[in-house]
C-alpha cells in the first residue's frame, strides 16, 4: 500500500513539473514573439471552407470513419465530424482531411 502511494505522489509531482516547465516555455515564447507551433509543438490547424482541414504537428490518428475522425496532438485530441470524410494525405508533419466538415472540437 505504501509503494502505491509513493508512485501516485511521484506521478503527481512529475505532472506538476511538466506543467510548470510548459508554463515557463509558453511565457518565454510569448515574450520573444516566437511561433507556438514550433517552440511548444502546438498543432497548427487550417480550414478551407468546410471542405478541407489541415493539421500540422499531429501525433497520430486515433479514430477514422467516414463520419468521425479523431487526431491526437501534443496537447489535446481534435475530433472532426461530418459526412464523406477522408484522409486526403498523411505525412510525418501534417494530415489533410476532406469531405463535408460539420464540426471540429478539442477534447481534453
Amino acid at each position: 500500500m505504501r509503494e502505491v502511494r509513493k508512485k501516485n505522489v511521484a506521478v503527481k509531482n512529475k505532472t506538476q513539473k511538466e506543467r510548470e516547465k510548459f508554463s515557463v516555455v509558453r511565457s518565454l515564447t510569448k515574450a520573444l514573439e516566437l511561433p507556438g507551433e514550433i517552440t511548444l509543438n502546438l498543432p497548427l490547424i487550417s480550414m478551407v471552407g468546410n471542405e478541407e482541414l489541415i493539421i500540422e504537428n499531429y501525433k497520430s490518428v486515433i479514430e477514422y470513419s467516414d463520419e468521425r475522425i479523431r487526431i491526437k496532438t501534443a496537447t489535446r485530441v481534435v475530433r472532426i465530424e461530418g459526412r464523406a470524410l477522408t484522409l486526403a494525405h498523411i505525412t510525418s508533419e501534417n494530415i489533410a482531411i476532406t469531405g463535408n466538415i460539420t464540426k471540429m472540437e478539442f477534447l481534453t
